[in-house]
């Protein structure tokens, strides 16, 4: 196949991975759908009071409902996008969410990111590393996560106003520890 012909396909296969099924959120809850989501994208998940990383979607736990609550996300080189953040609406117990070269992460999934009612109260640990569509208005958006403690950002190179941005967002939340690795 041609490469436009590739890129076109796998547009449409992470557009259908991606794609919210409000009926399944329901009858499984939020975090075992949220679960279903991200380790369809290649993501892993991390349960409270659990050390393992769970990366096996056909191992997924098994429980009454409401059992497993997500506490960490590491979708490093998964396909998440957009369209599939409305799984993170029901999370109220993901501490920390590692973004790592997700090229279908842009400026519109961190605001969505940062708007999640139930994030804005328990995300505190975030890094954002080679996320290459992710720019100022992206990281600017991240000031509505108000217990946000630790943030990382590496090798973002839509990020062009360094300075202003990082100081706009240590104003907004001042606790916050920001690492930066942007040369």
């Amino acid at each position: 196949l041609p490469p436009s012909s590739c890129r076109a396909f796998w547009g449409w296969l992470n557009a259908v991975f991606n794609k919210v099924d409000h009926e399944r959120i329901q009858a499984v809850g939020p975090d075992r759908a949220a679960s279903e989501w991200l380790l369809r994208c290649g993501a892993l998940v991390r349960y409270q009071g659990s050390l393992k990383w769970q990366q096996d979607y056909n191992g997924l736990p098994t429980g009454p409902l409401g059992k497993y609550k997500i506490e960490a996300i590491n979708a490093t080189e998964s396909c998440i996008m957009y369209r599939g953040f409305e799984y993170l609406d029901g999370l109220e117990h993901v501490t920390d969410i590692r973004l790592e070269k997700c090229m279908y992460i842009q400026d519109e999934c961190l605001q969505r990111l940062s708007e999640t009612s139930n994030l804005q109260k328990s995300l505190q640990q975030l890094k954002i590393i080679s996320c290459g569509n992710v720019t100022d208005k992206g990281i600017l958006a991240l000031h509505k996560l108000t217990n946000l403690e630790y943030l990382y950002l590496s090798d973002l190179p839509g990020i062009r106003e360094k300075e202003t941005t990082f100081r706009v967002l240590q104003q907004a939340l001042p606790k916050l520890e920001l690492e930066l690795d942007l040369e």
